[in-house]
């Protein structure tokens, strides 16, 4: 059952001075703000790069190793008309897929300029080739754009030679050539997002090592962040918004990883670094509780798709997480997977029961965002208000460039949960 809450809570006044244009010269230099929902005095001020003493030892963190790609290309018409061009998705297959394609590729784009209908040629001229782009398609803000060059080189190649990092449209700014470095986590590897995992941007080598003294071990999972993370919630009710899919990949180590953590008596917390990793996790979960049914359709298929509302019908407080990822790697014995693929568009609202979250690295996000639903579930609607008027107050930097919050959870779904330290 989709839960019902107050809608109009979840917004608020952000601004201008509190957006962050840029990042700090030193990622780990960013304010952090601790949220115990639990405590009397839930606040505590701190810099991301003290994060350690805030968590357990022998944790685990989550971290979304997608890499952001240059996918916005600044293009003109035949007739020197002005154009731009941000891919969002490939036609067929994925994004890692496409950018080792070859002379062609077709993509779903954001299109703007004027009088840009089908039909219409637009080219973009780098130093040795020219970059063809002929639209097939378009709807509004939106088409489908077919590229085609002569060189011998990947369409990832290409987007390195000629295009630009696609900052969030609320910045109001071109990128800039740091923003090629810093608009990027340091352990980015797949490329496919086209906007940043930015809560770990914070991230340094420093604050690893930092946690591996804590035995606190780190892995990757990858989700590819499309332009929906920026999509704003226009609805009356939640079922009548439709929640932006994303594609995720989780290796098997990952799976292997989280069961032997689940079996640790002496274990720390399930940390999610940011909600990409939060949703692709949870999403992961909900799937191996339908797998818990050896009747059930999912055993039929490869692949995950986690649909908007699958989870608010699958609570069961009595099952064990390890015996979760093991069922998770029963079913990837079955189709010999090495790594789980799939896609999801879990959309986490104030009522949803988190399975093994218990605490969440992210930034402060836009009003009435489909993230800030997510945090607001997370902490609980009161606490979430009271957190960012407190961020307010104490001029924390907002948004993708902004400053972090380590969210802590008191409650967690399963019966082998630990409560927060």
């Amino acid at each position: 059952m989709i839960p019902t809450f107050d809608q109009s809570v979840l917004s608020y006044s952000l601004p201008d001075e509190n957006i962050a244009l840029f990042p700090k010269e030193q990622r780990d230099e960013s304010k952090l703000l601790i949220v115990n929902q639990h405590e009397i005095n839930p606040f505590t001020d701190s810099v991301f790069h003290e994060i350690d003493s805030f968590l357990p030892e022998h944790s685990l963190l989550i971290v979304n190793a997608s890499k952001v790609i240059k996918a916005r290309i600044y293009a003109h018409k035949q007739t020197g008309g002005k154009a731009e061009l941000l891919l969002i998705e490939p036609i067929q297959g994925s994004a890692a897929e496409a950018l080792t394609q070859e002379k062609e590729s077709i993509w779903e784009c954001m299109i703007g300029g004027k009088n840009l209908t089908p039909g219409t040629i637009l080219e973009c001229m780098a130093k040795h080739y020219t970059l063809k782009a002929e639209i097939l398609e378009r709807n509004n803000t939106q088409g489908i754009v077919r590229f085609q060059w002569d060189e011998p080189i990947t369409l990832g190649a290409l987007l390195e030679d000629i295009g630009t990092i696609p900052l969030p449209p609320y910045l109001h700014r071109k990128a800039e050539d740091s923003d090629t470095i810093r608009y990027q986590t340091i352990y980015a590897k797949e490329k496919g997002s086209v906007a940043a995992p930015t809560a770990g941007l914070h991230i340094t080598e420093n604050v690893i090592q930092k946690l591996k003294k804590k035995q606190i071990n780190m892995v990757d999972i990858t989700l590819h962040v499309g332009l929906g993370t920026f999509k704003p919630y226009e609805a009356d009710t939640p079922e009548d918004f439709l929640m932006h899919t994303e594609k995720i990949l989780i290796p098997r180590e990952v799976i292997e990883h989280c069961r032997e953590f689940f079996l640790n008596p002496d274990r720390g917390l399930f940390i999610c670094v940011g909600t990409t990793s939060c949703r692709t996790m949870e999403s992961v979960f909900w799937f191996g509780i339908q797998l818990l049914n050896p009747s059930s359709p999912m055993w039929n298929q490869s692949y995950i798709s986690m649909q908007q509302w699958t989870p608010y019908s699958l609570v069961d407080k009595n099952v064990n997480s390890a015996d979760v990822f093991a069922i998770l790697l029963t079913w990837m014995d079955r189709y010999n997977l090495t790594i789980i693929e799939g896609e999801t568009q879990l959309m986490i609202i104030p009522g949803y029961s988190f399975a093994i979250t218990e605490a969440l690295i992210t930034n402060f996000h836009q009003p009435k965002s489909t993230l800030l639903f997510l945090v607001s579930a997370f902490l609980g609607v009161n606490v979430w208000k009271q957190s960012y008027e407190y961020a307010l107050e104490n001029n924390y930097r907002f948004l993708s460039y902004g400053d972090s919050s380590l969210l802590l959870k008191g409650k967690i779904l399963h019966a082998d949960s630990k409560p927060v330290l």
